[in-house]
């Protein structure tokens, strides 16, 4: 993916952003008037849209900034290089670029790496700040390759961006016109309807325009590094005005891009900000709305969480036990409990966005046993360690005899996981059966069992909670 790409919601917040006269690179508008510009995007003809947005969009731009306008394809029908300034980069020249592009009528061919150079050079990228803002519907055979172009302007440039606004681009001519931006420092959206187009442009309008001067003085602090996912602090001083925030955003995006963003309090108290899921480079920024500009900026690296997993060394069999680890905590990522190398898993709970550890029951049977991370991503086991489950421990503590249809109190000692019962049973009966239960809770170390109504010889019995195994039974003699 185009890591320049501009999604449309984004655009259309920049062009809801408070209009401020600022200063502003010079800009060049360049149109596709070819003939497939004749063609519709939603309801209406991409030519009519482009000059829709035109007419809007400059409205708000700063009149003290130069605006031009290059048209391409709209005058021969076999040219490759028929791109020609239609509007000289003036001051004041907001309202002449809109008649401008309202004039344009589908015709020729679209040598695109042809105007853009044009473009550039009217603009004297070589020694002035500028921005050059395409719009494009298809890539033709012309000789120029649009790609080698956007590299030899990116080494030429004193600071150049192109924006690229295509209008229902086909996939396969997607990449030969995103890297005219991509190469730059610009954006590419591939717009599907006239919203698309007039959010595309505000925001290629509203990157262009420079800082004011006297900005207020702001300053930032935070870590040069932090894990990815985690919360961390950010120190700042600034006007603290309504609205000011302290954002965290890729870099080189305009101001008032964010990922995520907490307000700035007036007393300047700290504030706190989760990183990023996906590791890399970041900016943490002090930013000012009123101005619409970052006052304050500082790169931190969100790198990639440590994986790991703690377990005690010794577990009781059928027993409750914690597993602390570390992660990425994507979706789906989850800690197992298995046989030691073995394939097939026993249990599995998936992790959680705070990294809170674990609960597991023991297996049963004794053994040595594995704990593991496994990562959703790719299916990998990301961190493992072995531990041992003990053989079982219970006891019981009960009466010897008891009169059919009583109640009785049976001490007892034991794992105390979920589910484990005291039960009376008849000698013969399996794990899994019983004549009458109570169940075991950990905060009390007696329960109270019902004794069977029938006379006859018994058996308390300590039974995991799975039902599967006895850990301890008395003779109990019901008459």
């Amino acid at each position: 993916m185009i890591r320049g790409f501009l999604a449309l919601p984004a655009a259309l917040a920049l062009l809801c952003a408070t209009s401020v006269s600022v200063l502003a690179d010079d800009v060049m508008l360049v149109l596709d008037a070819s003939a497939s510009m004749g063609g519709k995007l939603g309801r209406d003809r991409k030519i009519d849209l482009v000059a829709d947005s035109v007419e809007t969009a400059v409205a708000d731009f700063p009149t003290e900034a130069r605006i031009g306008v290059l048209a391409f394809g709209a005058k021969s029908k076999t040219s490759c290089s028929d791109a020609e300034v239609v509007l000289r980069p003036q001051r004041n020249n907001n309202d002449l670029a809109a008649a401008a592009a309202a004039k344009l009528q589908p015709r020729g061919k679209a040598p695109l790496a042809v105007a853009v150079e044009r473009a550039a050079n009217a603009l004297d990228y070589k020694k002035e700040r500028a921005t050059v803002i395409v719009f494009v519907d298809k890539v033709e055979a012309c000789d120029a390759n649009p790609c080698v172009l956007a590299e030899s302007l990116a080494k030429r440039a004193k600071d150049l961006t192109v924006e690229v606004i295509g209008l229902g681009l086909e996939d396969k001519d997607i990449e030969s016109v995103a890297c005219l931006a991509e190469m730059t420092g610009g954006k590419f959206i591939n717009a599907k309807d006239g919203t698309d187009v007039a959010g595309g442009l505000a925001a290629a309008l509203a990157a262009a325009k420079a800082p004011p001067p006297n900005l207020p003085a702001a300053h930032i602090e935070a870590p040069a590094k932090v894990i990815q996912s985690s919360v961390f602090d950010v120190a700042y001083d600034g006007p603290k005005a309504k609205g000011d925030r302290v954002q965290i955003v890729w870099p080189g995006l305009p101001a008032g891009s964010e990922i995520r963003s907490v307000l700035v309090a007036k007393d300047g108290k700290m504030r706190k900000l989760r990183a990023p899921a996906e590791p890399g480079t970041y900016e943490v920024r002090y930013y000012h709305p009123e101005l619409n500009v970052v006052l304050a900026t500082q790169s931190i690296d969100v790198e990639v969480q440590p994986t790991t997993v703690a377990v005690p060394e010794h577990v009781g069999a059928g027993a409750p036990f914690s597993v602390a680890w570390s992660g990425p905590a994507v979706a789906s990522d989850a800690i197992e409990i298995a046989p030691e190398l073995a394939e097939t898993k026993l249990a599995s709970l998936k992790v959680n966005k705070d990294g809170r550890a674990l609960t597991f029951t023991a297996p049963i049977a004794a053994g040595r046993y594995e704990v593991r991370y496994r990562s959703a991503a790719d299916n990998s086991v990301a961190a493992r360690t072995v531990f041992t489950v003990d053989p079982p421990s219970a006891s019981l503590n009960g009466p010897d005899s008891a009169k059919p249809g009583s109640q009785i109190k049976v001490d007892w000692k034991g794992p105390a996981a979920r589910f484990d019962d005291v039960v009376i049973a008849r000698a013969d009966m399996p794990a899994g059966e019983h004549v009458t239960l109570a169940r075991i809770r950990p905060d009390r170390p007696t329960v109270t069992l019902d004794v069977p109504s029938e006379a006859g010889s018994y058996e308390l019995r300590y039974v995991a909670g799975d039902g599967t195994a006895i850990f301890a039974r008395a003779p109990l003699t019901v008459r």
